[in-house]
């Protein structure tokens, strides 16, 4: 037995796979070509290739591969160095170095400084040149380990996992996660459970009192129906209010008082003291208090006093009083033709806020002709003087199918002399065709044909004839 135990040993030290104590008599062997392991009590392992036994333990046998471990390169523990850029790298269990690979990139494509940025850390390039991570409420994107990931601000924490609205949960003062998503504060006995500052306490307040400072609970000095700092909820600050300043009624926030000379008309929280009460038309001194409505004209306020504002366009106050708004239509008063007291002579009429002579009155019917201009129908003659025309056929004719009325009409406008009177297309009513520049000349022409004035309103004797050549001017019954 002695002798068989000897050759044993001899051949095995031979393979130089093992070594064992006095205590074993043989170590086992692996011999698939990788790697030799030892039964109890051996002592090392003698590896093959590049695989090293770096923790000295033969139960995992060579464990490390020496030819591509970066923290055991070629022998254990020796660790490649990291480079300024790029990567450490380890092949054939030699150190070097690889540029951009799988983590470093060259984002900024300047070749001078090779694969400056780290893909794995860099924010604005987190996983890939360009990738940007997104901030939300109440927290920063970062990169780590080439992924964007929230970091939450202060005491925020973003317990529902969803980065689309950031860390909406305020660790400072919720109940159900305080401090950390999950840590939920509980009752104790008959207390009532708090988070304050994003630690779980224990109260004894009662209604809407809280403690609602740092440390120990020790007062319940807060109201939160009417806290506009801790309004609710401890740490839940009312915004600003425009034109105001907030406040809290009933834990909820809303507007605690209005700057002077500004007031809440709409009822509404979110805009807050909109209205200015000193220049509102609609609130003038108060809320509701609306000023009149004026004649011909619109209100204004100033100083949280209603008055008259401006006069619509051919209106004015001349009398000066409000109560009747702007009374006079300075487009056709004779007294007060085109502003305030500038009155028409005897023989003129008022026509767009000008004194005219070239309009009469004749048996209650306003007749006009254009002084600037000859052969124009009737329609163009009354558009030109921004008259109206809206006179009907029958009435038109009626003033002017006898000799007497035309003549009437003929002494009007100080032709004097014979009027010609006759079964006239156009002629209801036309002067002669030699009209000065800018009068009239006689005789005048009425007609006795009753579809005259249908067709005078559109056509005349001489249309487009220019003065003093044969053109004549059309009179015609501008209302």
């Amino acid at each position: 037995m002695r002798f068989i135990s000897y050759y044993a040993a001899l051949l095995i030290g031979i393979l130089g796979l093992a070594s064992c104590d006095a205590s074993t008599s043989l170590c086992g062997t692996d011999l698939s070509g990788t790697t030799s392991v030892s039964g109890d009590g051996c002592q090392s392992l003698m590896c093959v290739g590049q695989t090293l036994d770096c923790n000295r333990n033969a139960d995992d046998g060579c464990e490390v591969n020496a030819g591509s471990d970066l923290n055991n390169c070629g022998s254990c523990g020796y660790k490649c160095p990291l480079p300024s850029v790029g990567e450490a790298t380890c092949i054939d269990g030699q150190c070097g170095v690889t540029t951009c690979g799988a983590r470093y990139k060259d984002c900024n494509g300047n070749s001078t400084d090779s694969c400056e940025t780290d893909t794995f850390r860099d924010a604005s390039n987190c996983g890939g040149c360009g990738t940007v991570c997104s901030a939300g409420a109440n927290a920063v994107g970062v990169c780590v380990q080439g992924k964007c990931q929230l970091s939450c601000q202060g005491l925020y924490l973003d317990c529902n996992g969803d980065a689309s609205d950031g860390c909406e949960t305020n660790g400072a003062s919720d109940l159900g996660n305080c401090g950390n998503c999950g840590n939920v504060c509980t009752k104790v006995g008959a207390t009532t459970p708090a988070c304050s500052a994003g630690s779980c306490t224990s109260t004894m307040c009662t209604g809407s009192f809280r403690t609602c400072k740092a440390g120990p609970v020790d007062g319940c000095e807060t109201d939160t129906a009417v806290n506009a700092s801790n309004c609710g909820t401890c740490g839940k600050v009312c915004g600003a209010v425009a034109n105001g300043t907030p406040g809290c009624a009933a834990s909820n926030c809303g507007i605690g008082s209005c700057n002077a000379n500004f007031d809440n008309c709409d009822g509404n929280v979110t805009n807050g003291c909109e209205t200015n009460i000193t220049t509102s038309i609609a609130h003038c001194s108060g809320c509701g208090k609306a000023c009149p409505n004026y004649a011909n004209a619109s209100a204004k306020c100033a100083a949280s006093v209603c008055s008259l504002g401006t006069c619509n366009s051919g209106f004015a106050n001349c009398d000066m009083a409000d109560a009747n708004g702007c009374e006079i239509n300075t487009n056709t008063d004779v007294k007060n033709c085109g502003v305030c007291g500038k009155t028409c002579a005897a023989t003129e009429l008022c026509v767009a806020g000008v004194c005219s002579s070239n309009c009469r009155v004749v048996a209650g019917i306003r007749w006009c002709f254009n002084p600037n201009k000859c052969g124009e129908a009737c329609n163009a003659v009354c558009a030109s003087l921004g008259l109206p025309f809206t006179i009907d056929d029958a009435t038109w004719f009626a003033a002017q199918d006898t000799m007497a009325e035309c003549q009437a009409l003929s002494t009007a406008f100080g032709l004097g002399g014979a009027v010609s009177m006759g079964s006239y297309t156009y002629a209801c009513m036309e002067d002669a065709g030699s009209s000065p520049l800018n009068g009239l000349a006689g005789p005048l022409f009425c007609s006795s044909y009753n579809l005259c004035p249908a067709n005078h309103r559109t056509n005349m004797d001489g249309l487009g004839s220019v003065c003093g050549s044969g053109g004549r001017r059309s009179i015609c019954p501008c209302q």
